[in-house]
């Protein structure tokens, strides 16, 4: 029967993968700075010295080894992510499996694939498995789930060799993202905390082989750059993400960042997610209620209404008033609480035999998965970032649902049959919406841009120009050979990986937090030192982040475009003004002689 499980996943993933292939990235946003930076690195470049980075430095070397094996390509990367995507498919599905039993981790699994793999849900792209906004946050999916896995083993025996693995994890999440480094410290914790309560001590030499692993990576990637700069400065470099996370105030303060936390309207989200979360609640509760009193009934009638009632009730629900785009809004609030009533089953419940109880196992998967949407606790979501940071909570709700909660209210086969029946009238149909609304959108993606392993789909003009002026500035840099540098402005890496020009600066976007409190005279000291051959301004809507004209205000540009002024000249102007939103175009400059 398993094996008719993984051949119907098996299937799943393929399907999501043919019908969105090479439609994930954006050919503008993020995606490219994640091919530039490694594509420089195999280059000869150094991180933090000659390209910037906001995260650590695991992901962007590994990936400039793939580039030196491979051979650089986009396809190479994205060829790699599918992988790793395999990879924490599999071991999800055997924390689930351990934890909830087949049927419960086969569901889960299908929803992770269906709703979170490689979907598209906004009009930008990189909210997916295979193109990433950033590698860190899917090589810290993987490190999570895999730290949690070694830590189920070293909780039933806690050898050297474990302790040194979990160790060895948990480092390589600090240089990674600073969420996957506070997502593996609570559930290292909470490992550690249940072998207190089951008083096992933990063996000195396992202890001291944990620490060693954690600062393994942390200092392997400082003595790396020790060779080109002082040794405070490697360190911090080493350090860097989670320097970055604990020495600025840029989540508070950027706009962006505070919408993406939920505290641009703190209150108002606040109340909604309480609401959600209790609405969520009562569904649940009330299909468990109508499972438990159709079991109780003696009239076969009876139990059929009932049953009918839970089943059908849950189907109408998820067709019709649900919304499944905002259903990311409760899925904290119910893992939060699902944590409580964990922990208490876990401390209550003590080990039998050399196993992990499984009420600890269950504890830490949603302690991990709590822990993911800290990220945006004000503003949980499906959608963007939630690709990742809401996956396992989006998977641990049916799964409790499904296999717990009958289990907990002791329902037998009928009372069983119908909650699960219920919960799939429930989930089924939402995975079908959401699947369907991610493939309307993946449809009208139709514009090649790139050639051979770099080739991908964006959206025609009609819908959005962005795909269009990247490709006309590309084919013109391409039919124009000779200069040998580029900058992009305010932000466009994917156009220097695709025509394999450097960007002879270290910043990779020239607005938001890169440009104020002082940054942008340090850019332009920069440019003035090492000016490119060739500026390309593109249009980018930057009204998010307070700009309606870039290069309008102090801080927002202005300081970088008046020194572009001053030293270039217009070579070809592709659509409008670049710099109007309405208008939509690209301008690409020379270097005055």
């Amino acid at each position: 029967m398993e094996c008719v499980g993984w051949a119907f996943l098996a299937i799943l993933t393929i399907f999501f993968l043919a019908t969105s292939w090479r439609k994930w990235p954006d050919p503008l946003i993020d995606f490219g700075h994640d091919l530039y930076i490694p594509w420089r690195i195999a280059q000869g470049a150094l991180l933090y010295r000659d390209i910037d980075d906001i995260y650590g430095p695991l992901s962007q070397y590994l990936n400039a080894g793939l580039f030196r094996v491979f051979g650089v390509g986009m396809m190479v990367l994205e060829g790699a992510n599918i992988l790793v995507f395999l990879a924490i498919l599999i071991v999800v599905y055997l924390l689930f499996r351990r934890a909830w039993g087949r049927f419960a981790a086969f569901v889960s699994s299908a929803i992770f694939i269906a709703v979170f793999g490689f979907a598209q849900y906004v009009g930008i792209g990189n909210y997916n498995y295979a193109a990433p906004y950033s590698h860190e946050s899917t090589h810290g999916m993987l490190v999570s789930v895999l730290l949690l896995l070694v830590l189920v083993r070293w909780e039933e025996a806690p050898t050297v060799r474990r302790s040194f693995l979990a160790g060895g994890l948990l480092g390589l999440a600090a240089v990674l993202k600073p969420e996957f480094l506070l997502a593996g410290a609570l559930t290292t914790l909470a490992a550690l905390l249940m072998r207190w309560r089951c008083r096992k001590p933990v063996p000195r030499e396992s202890i001291a082989l944990w620490g060693a692993g954690i600062v393994l990576p942390t200092l392997a990637f400082a003595a790396w750059f020790s060779i080109w700069l002082p040794w405070s400065t490697a360190l911090a470099n080493a350090s860097r993400a989670w320097l970055n996370a604990a020495g600025t105030a840029r989540f508070t303060s950027d706009p962006v960042q505070a919408g993406f936390l939920g505290l641009d309207h703190p209150w108002q989200n606040l109340a909604e997610h309480g609401q959600a979360t209790l609405l969520a609640a009562l569904a649940i509760a009330s299909i468990c209620g109508l499972a438990w009193l159709a079991e109780q009934r003696t009239r076969p009638w009876q139990r059929v209404a009932f049953s009918a009632a839970a089943i059908l009730g849950a189907g109408w629900l998820s067709i019709f008033p649900m919304n499944w785009s905002g259903v990311g809004r409760c899925l904290l609030g119910l893992t939060l609480a699902y944590v409580l009533f964990a922990a208490v089953s876990a401390i209550r419940r003590a080990p039998a035999g050399p196993n992990i109880p499984v009420a600890t196992l269950r504890l830490m998967i949603a302690l991990l998965a709590a822990a993911l949407m800290a990220r945006m606790f004000l503003n949980g979501r499906i959608f963007q970032y939630g690709f990742y940071q809401a996956a396992l909570a989006g998977m641990l709700v049916p799964a409790v649902m499904l296999s717990e909660l009958p289990a907990r209210l002791r329902l037998k086969d009928w009372g069983k049959a119908v909650v699960v029946l219920a919960g799939l009238a429930l989930f089924v149909p939402g995975v079908v919406l959401l699947a369907g609304q991610s493939q309307s959108i993946l449809n009208r993606k139709t514009l090649p841009i790139g050639r051979g392993g770099d080739q991908f789909y964006a959206f025609p003009q009609e819908i959005d120009s962005s795909g269009e002026l990247v490709r006309r500035v590309i084919d013109w840099i391409r039919q124009h050979p000779g200069p040998r540098s580029l900058v992009v402005l305010p932000e466009g890496e994917m156009i220097n990986y695709l025509v394999r020009m450097p960007n002879p600066v270290a910043p990779f976007i020239f607005y938001s937090w890169a440009t104020s409190e002082g940054r942008s005279e340090k850019v332009v000291y920069e440019l003035q030192q090492r000016p490119p051959d060739l500026v390309v301004i593109i249009s980018r809507d930057l009204s998010e982040y307070g700009i309606a004209r870039y290069g309008e205000a102090p801080g927002k540009g202005r300081e970088i475009m008046r020194w572009v002024e001053a030293n270039y000249r217009k070579a070809e102007s592709i659509g409008g003004d670049p710099l109007d939103n309405r208008a939509r175009g690209a301008l690409i400059l020379q270097r005055k002689r």
